[in-house]
């Protein structure tokens, strides 16, 4: 059985991080291997250096999500600062790819109070963009709401047009900020892939989400802090980046950024002063 491999790419924090998943799920895709020589295709926009992977319709299905005993914390105008950065998201997408790839966002339309308390979710190390909460979160919204036999199933908003690139955008009432990729491996364990990418055994997870290709997770105090009032949307479009396989542009051990794009230094400033790199938009087969 192929397992399924995700790719955490990192956080908005100095405390980012890059993780390499897998999971159980069966899909046609395979890793590429490939996977870090660029490749360009005129025709169309797709996963960063993977021209396998189109990206002409992104859709994420967005989710507020609460652990049962944050309940107490939900603003009551919860959904406003979402939509807002949504749109400015979408915005911004349309603008860097000159509108050869869409991104559209469906938000369920109520907080998902989530079957556990927080130390379920975010365990004893939130560092990192809370990697353990985007897991599990992804795993349980999946299961109630995408599957024909979860107490929150919706056919009408479960589902993806065909030829859409699936994604799910966790809005955390928690720590959390971070984002990958989901793709399966043939490998058969966690030791196998590590030694295939050259990475630590210890960076390499079981994930099932079935649903999605790519998932993010972002505190919801990012949308709403006046601390964040400046570049909010600009952290929601950061963490969603990785979902295409974008890579983070700074230092993951000091938080130094060596990109001056969105990725890297451009993610402390407002959406519409920063950009996404010429680079980055040549391995996603933008060209000029």
């Amino acid at each position: 059985m192929k397992k399924k491999l995700f790719i955490l790419f990192g956080v908005v924090l100095i405390f980012s991080g890059l993780f390499f998943l897998f999971g159980s799920r069966v899909l046609g895709v395979f890793f590429p291997k490939k996977e870090y020589v660029l490749t360009r295709s005129e025709s169309s926009v797709h996963r960063f250096r993977d021209s396998s992977t189109r990206l002409d319709a992104i859709r994420v299905k967005v989710f507020y999500a609460v652990p049962r005993n944050r309940t107490g914390d939900i603003p009551n105008d919860w959904k406003t600062p979402i939509e807002e950065a949504l749109r400015r998201a979408v915005s911004f997408h349309s603008l860097q790819f000159r509108g050869k790839s869409s991104l559209a966002f469906d938000v369920y339309p109520k907080p998902v109070i989530l079957d556990e308390e927080s130390h379920f979710y975010n365990t004893d190390i939130t560092a990192r963009g809370n990697p353990h909460a985007l897991i599990s979160v992804a795993e349980e919204l999946d299961r109630r709401v995408f599957q024909p036999d979860g107490d929150l199933y919706d056919a009408g908003f479960s589902a993806f047009k065909k030829g859409e690139y699936p994604v799910f955008g966790i809005i955390y009432e928690g720590v959390g900020a971070s984002g990958g990729i989901i793709q399966d491996s043939p490998k058969q364990s966690a030791g196998e892939v590590a030694r295939e990418l050259k990475l630590p055994e210890f960076l390499i997870f079981k994930v099932h989400v079935p649903s999605a290709n790519g998932f993010f997770i972002l505190s919801r105090d990012f949308l709403t802090d006046a601390e964040y009032h400046v570049n909010s949307a600009t952290l929601l479009y950061h963490e969603f980046s990785h979902t295409m396989a974008i890579p983070d542009g700074y230092d993951l051990d000091t938080g130094a950024s060596y990109t001056a794009d969105i990725m890297g230094d451009g993610r402390r400033k407002p959406l519409l002063r920063t950009y996404l790199s010429r680079d980055i938009l040549s391995g996603m087969g933008l060209v000029e």
